[in-house]
């Protein structure tokens, strides 16, 4: 006869009951001699009664054989829950009223699907300069490559949203690139916080080193964009998911000689940053759902995160250009409505406003 079996049978004492509670799975670290005994007592202490440990044990039975609380966060007093303690504490006669039980006993849930605001964070589509000092039309085709054209329509609603922000780096990456990290190792391949590289020369004798930015000026500029980011994370309230909104060449380029064979690339972090599976997995049906051959965490992996004391969660978005426009011309394409509805269409299953 199994330990519940004996419980149900009025076989089983309470000191035999907590020696049995580490063969209880369902239980996982609640199931301590110290946790069951606190427990008893602060319910005593709602209630205002003495339990006999018959009366708790079965009350405890048939509370951790519940259903779980609402997934979508807030406080949970389900009837499932709450009426079976008001029948168990009448049938003992201890019948306390509906209060302290749900004063006790209501569970918490954080909403591990839907978050408040969203930050959508655009580091790499502009294709200006500042200060006239370059333009577009320097860039050689490797470098024209590297640009996100257009994720700035792509992933920011036309109309103002209330709870989504966009904060969008106005200069090209060639000058400075805010994704990169200080000290980054892209910085021997020239590919760092200010691009620079050898070139041909135009008179074709030799190559000369082109460097678009000096490193204390992409410095000002990043620790800037870095700081700007930051207030908005830590000035909003609730809670935050920064989606990092990029695009990849479906042609070789300086970063990826052999660009892999699939449309859309979800990438997160390993930290607190993370966001919760059931977020992950949604946006990843979301694409798979319109079509999409999507990628997760392979073969773009992380995503954008800010020193902020404030938590929050980083997903990266990555949609092969291949998809929107063409990459010599750089026109867009036919698909490039269809991708910017299928990337906004996101949106309303992320937050809860929507």
């Amino acid at each position: 006869m199994s330990w519940d079996e004996r419980h149900l049978n009025g076989d089983l004492s309470y000191h035999t009951f907590l020696d049995s509670l580490e063969d209880v799975s369902f239980l996982h670290e609640v199931g301590t001699k110290v946790a069951l005994r606190t427990l008893k007592y602060h319910l005593e202490e709602e209630i205002g009664y003495e339990l006999s440990d018959e009366a708790f044990l079965a009350i405890f039975f048939r509370v951790v054989n519940l259903l779980p609380a609402c997934p979508h966060g807030g406080w949970s007093f389900q009837d499932g829950f709450v009426a079976p303690m008001a029948k168990l504490l009448q049938e003992y006669k201890l019948d306390c009223g509906l209060h302290p039980i749900l004063k006790f006993f209501r569970v918490y849930n954080e909403d591990n699907r839907h978050y408040k605001n969203l930050i959508l964070h655009i580091p790499h589509s502009s294709i200006s300069f500042p200060n006239g000092k370059n333009n577009f039309d320097d860039l050689d085709e490797e470098e024209r490559l590297l640009i996100d054209y257009y994720t700035d329509e792509l992933f920011v609603p036309e109309q103002e949203t209330n709870n989504i922000y966009n904060i969008i780096f106005p200069y090209c990456r060639l000058y400075c690139d805010v994704e990169r990290l200080i000290n980054d190792p892209l910085e021997k391949e020239g590919l760092g916080l200010s691009y620079s590289r050898w070139v041909p020369r135009r008179d074709g004798y030799g190559k000369v080193i082109r460097s678009y930015c000096g490193k204390s000026e992409a410095f000002a500029l990043y620790t800037d964009f870095h700081s700007e980011v930051s207030k908005k994370i830590v000035g909003l309230s609730g809670s935050i998911l920064l989606i990092d909104c990029h695009s990849f060449s479906a042609l070789p380029n300086l970063l990826d000689s052999n660009p892999p064979d699939i449309d859309i690339c979800i990438g997160y972090n390993d930290d607190e940053t993370r966001p919760s599976e059931v977020v992950i997995g949604n946006i990843v049906q979301h694409f798979k759902s319109k079509g999409y051959k999507v990628g997760k965490n392979d073969p773009f992996s992380n995503s954008k995160t800010f020193s902020v004391p404030t938590k929050y969660h980083s997903i990266m978005i990555e949609v092969n250009k291949r998809l929107y426009i063409n990459e010599q011309t750089l026109e867009k394409s036919e698909g490039f409505e269809k991708l910017k509805q299928d990337i906004q269409s996101l949106y309303g299953a992320l937050v809860k406003a929507l």
